[in-house]
């Protein structure tokens, strides 16, 4: 039998990419984080997640609805595509245990669909995270918001030691209202806050670790949290 001579460089081109990836995790393990739930995954966005999540962007609302999502969603390409580049590579970039903004591709059988982020300062501390989250246009009204937010919701008290959780929306985003009343969450108070030359009504709204446990929902299946629990500045 003829065994054939292997030589340096002759390994498969995704033999060399699967060892960098393990590689990048060691020394940045939220490259290794993943949440699972029944229908979706939820992990820090890749090359791949991000062009995605540029083209989903494109509609994220009836153009005649009012603007209910931060303002760069709404600019015109490439303006768009790139303010959503920076804003994920900046949360990576001034990463501190202390002051931390973790962004999660949404994604349904493998394509990103939206982006889901959970943040926070002196968590250690505060013990509380802020959410907010969008989905394109065709993927709304069939529970991907809910269930994305459930699942950093879990990782924040199930497996964080969140003991509070804190979102808000814009007066009149009936959708997002629904989404926080049907995970549990209570009026918080409100806020007036001023964009693009105009008076903007926020309505703040809190939901602790004791309502949580209450519920009854399906768990999120965490994997690659472990080696990520200091970067969180969280209870081991």
């Amino acid at each position: 039998m003829v065994t054939a001579e292997r030589h340096p460089g002759d390994e498969p081109a995704d033999a060399h990419a699967d060892g960098d990836e393990s590689a990048l995790v060691r020394i940045w393990p939220l490259f290794g984080l993943c949440l699972t739930t029944e229908r979706l995954e939820l992990a820090v966005p890749t090359t791949h997640d991000l062009l995605n999540l540029c083209q989903v962007s494109a509609s994220i609302q009836p153009p005649d609805e009012v603007r209910f999502q931060q303002s760069f969603l709404y600019a015109a390409s490439p303006e768009r595509e790139r303010q959503l580049l920076q804003r994920h590579w900046r949360a990576l970039a001034h990463w501190r245990p202390d002051s931390w903004d973790l962004h999660l591709a949404i994604r349904l059988h493998g394509t990103a669909i939206g982006l889901q982020n959970m943040w926070a300062n002196d968590f250690a501390i505060t013990r509380t995270v802020e959410t907010g989250s969008w989905i394109g246009l065709p993927y709304q009204g069939r529970g991907y918001g809910t269930e994305a937010r459930a699942a950093a919701l879990d990782l924040a008290f199930t497996h964080l030691g969140a003991v509070e959780a804190r979102t808000e929306y814009i007066h009149g985003n009936e959708a997002s209202l629904a989404v926080s009343r049907k995970l549990g969450y209570r009026d918080n108070g409100h806020k007036v806050t001023a964009r693009n030359g105009e008076r903007l009504l926020q309505h703040l709204m809190a939901l602790d670790a004791n309502m949580w446990k209450r519920r009854s929902g399906r768990p999120t299946r965490v994997v690659g949290l472990t080696d990520c629990l200091d970067l969180f500045r969280a209870k081991r």
